[in-house]
């Protein structure tokens, strides 16, 4: 009986590998067998990395071991470990596992050669998210003929920690420290380069692209030595420009990383690498409160790397010689108010005057996010444009601005919030939460948001009210859907995003200080807030030469 049932299994085994509709590929660590979903080419879970676990864990990523035989490529590997959080953690399997260092290549179902490649990085504050999520199903970008890459990197403190003990170690190694979940990043595209033409894609063809702490990670890898040549062109949606921390020293006022380790490690009742390494990934893991109180703030400068902040580093002309689109949504700093200081304090922080503030923020609707307002013209609407003005004479650069809203709830909103614009460009609308069948009232904003709030701080609930809301069925998210992963395929397979039959999108400068402006209408926009803007544009520039920070994030 066993044997019979051996035989019906090995036969099963080879049916399915005969399986038309099951693609394969080879790359250098093992052949794999793919599937078909969403009229693409998927290839789920390749190792790019060995496991970082014992002694591993905080190493920089090492090869990933080669398999024996064919590997099942149609399920996405775990989740990096995290702080589960309702709504915000859907479908991400928490609690995650070490054995994380994943990706998945997506690819258009008719064959093709030297196709552009896409490789996305998540956002979620370096704390929290993963290629799972259902927003970074690329339907539309592998339409419009390219290849995209997602994976998992690792987070909070598994993923940026450094300790004296630690930077002992990695001098004894010869190897950098610290920024762990970015040499992941870094490892994913050295893997593209080596075995993406084993999908179809051009190695010499690769396109950053991310949001939020993704879109930050591609300003990061911009002026990072470590990516130069791995890359070719950069896209940075939503990528707030706060400082960085110093590894070792005091950068712009700022306690160095160091000690914000030391106190951690003091809090899990540790004094050694080797019970820290022996500690349970779960005893790691941080919590949004950890995040909230800025014990937590992702990469810090590492000298080797992370050389610095992007600002001044754009500024300087030591950023990447590749063409870089930037942008931001109308109502980007919509994360940033639940820990929104009042104004007062906030003028005070940042050194700014509070009867010019007062002045320039009057016509503010709602005045329960005038704070996170200010926040948003310095941090995404002021860091955009001068990053972006900061490409000229080095490559081309491009910039948006993003304020489209399906229609039923436009009315409950003050502007676009944080990732809205993401299941636009991937073309997975029609796999988030759907807007209601009336229009939402927008009589009283303050109270959707302050409630929004209060489940955040209270339940650690992330309010739907915060998650992107759409309408598949509406022609004109269809359409904006469409227009938007064309600019972006255009934009990776030729560095310049214009389309025939859209407005053209004129690289930018501050000096004419025109964006493309996805609306309901209107398609370019000149002057964006001009007054508002200009005033934190200074400060910006002030931010990163003197060292009057400290606290202020």
């Amino acid at each position: 009986m066993k044997k019979i049932l051996a035989l019906l299994l090995g036969f099963t085994a080879l049916h399915v590998l005969a399986n038309v509709d099951r693609p394969n590929a080879q790359v250098d660590t093992g052949l794999l067998q793919g599937a078909v979903e969403h009229n693409m080419q998927v290839f789920k879970g390749i190792p790019y990395a060995a496991p970082p676990v014992g002694e591993l864990r905080w190493r920089p990523p090492q090869p990933a071991k080669p398999w024996v035989g064919t590997r099942d490529a149609s399920q996405f590997g775990p989740s990096c470990p995290q702080p589960y959080v309702k709504n915000l953690s859907t479908g991400l399997n928490l609690p995650g596992d070490e054995n994380c260092l994943h990706l998945n290549v997506f690819a258009p179902l008719k064959s093709s050669q030297n196709l552009p490649v896409m490789v996305w990085i998540h956002g979620g504050g370096m704390l929290v998210d993963g290629a799972r999520d259902a927003q970074f199903t690329p339907i539309n970008l592998t339409k419009n003929g390219v290849i995209v890459v997602t994976f998992d990197y690792r987070l909070g403190s598994l993923g940026f920690f450094a300790t004296k003990e630690l930077i002992e170690e990695a001098k004894n190694n010869g190897e950098p420290v610290g920024n762990y979940g970015t040499m992941d990043q870094i490892a994913v595209l050295k893997w593209v380069k080596k075995n993406i033409a084993a999908f179809g894609g051009d190695p010499n063809n690769v396109t950053i692209f991310g949001e939020s702490a993704g879109g930050r990670s591609v300003t990061w890898l911009m002026v990072s030595d470590a990516a130069r040549g791995l890359f070719h062109r950069a896209i940075a949606e939503s990528a707030q420009q706060s400082p960085l921390r110093g590894l070792t020293q005091k950068h712009l006022g700022m306690t160095p990383q160091i000690e914000i380790d030391a106190k951690y490690m003091n809090a899990l009742g540790v004094k050694s690498l080797k019970e820290l390494r022996s500690l349970p990934a779960n005893k790691l893991v941080l919590t949004g409160a950890d995040f909230e109180k800025g014990e937590f703030g992702g990469p810090f400068v590492d000298g080797q790397i992370i050389p610095g902040d992007p600002v001044p580093l754009f500024a300087a002309g030591k950023q990447a010689k590749v063409p870089f689109m930037i942008g931001t949504n109308s109502w980007d700093s919509s994360f940033l108010v639940p820990s929104q200081p009042p104004i007062e304090a906030l003028a005070k922080k940042l050194h700014e005057s509070p009867k010019k503030i007062q002045a320039l923020y009057s016509r503010v609707q709602d005045k329960c996010i005038e704070s996170s307002d200010i926040l948003g013209d310095l941090l995404y609407r002021g860091s955009t444009k001068l990053l972006a003005d900061s490409m000229n004479g080095v490559a081309p650069g491009y910039a948006y601005y993003f304020d489209y809203l399906t229609k039923n709830i436009r009315p409950a909103y003050p502007g676009v919030p944080h990732t809205f614009e993401i299941s636009y460009v991937f073309g997975s609308y029609g796999l988030m939460p759907q807007a209601p069948n009336k229009p939402e009232s927008g009589a009283d904003r303050c109270a959707l948001i302050e409630k929004a709030t209060a489940d955040l701080k209270q339940k650690s609930v992330w309010s739907k009210y915060w998650y992107p809301i759409t309408n598949k069925n509406d022609p004109k998210d269809i359409a904006m859907s469409e227009r938007m992963s064309a600019s972006w395929a255009a934009f990776a397979k030729t560095g310049n995003p214009n389309v025939p039959g859209q407005a053209n999108w004129p690289t930018y400068s501050l000096k004419s200080d025109v964006m493309r402006y996805f609306s309901d209408d209107q398609e370019t926009i000149t002057g964006l807030l001009k007054e508002r803007v200009s005033y934190q544009i200074l400060h910006l520039r002030e931010m990163f030469a003197l060292e009057r920070l400290k606290d202020a994030f």
